[in-house]
């Protein structure tokens, strides 16, 4: 699992390759949360990310809590077929705003 992580004025833009899973989320949460907990807007871009288990579910809702509780923006882009169905099949789509790339996303950012 890559997590790269770019901060701009306005947003933090993640990028995630390879797989969430029980393996690799207890890294990906300790990164991602420093990340969640210094940005007040955030697109997440999962075109790279090929497999999300439960556990890496988690580490997303953990994030979601955070940007919410301190009434950040969080928006997630490019889920693949596969990973979209993991959120689907746990009910996250309502959870998340999901957009189909990741200029749209950013746009909302920006909007």
């Amino acid at each position: 699992m890559d997590i790269t992580i770019n901060k701009t004025p306005n947003y933090t833009e993640v990028s995630l390759s390879g797989s969430l899973d029980a393996v690799t989320s207890p890294d990906a949460e300790t990164k991602l949360m420093a990340a969640v907990n210094e940005a007040t807007a955030m697109v997440i871009d999962f075109a790279e990310l090929s497999y999300i288990s439960s556990a890496g579910l988690r580490v997303m809702l953990g994030l979601a809590k955070v940007m919410q509780k301190k009434g950040g923006k969080l928006v997630l882009s490019s889920l693949s077929q596969q990973v979209k169905e993991v959120f689907d099949i746990s009910g996250f789509t309502t959870i998340f705003r999901i957009f189909a790339t990741k200029s749209d996303a950013i746009s909302v950012l920006n909007g």
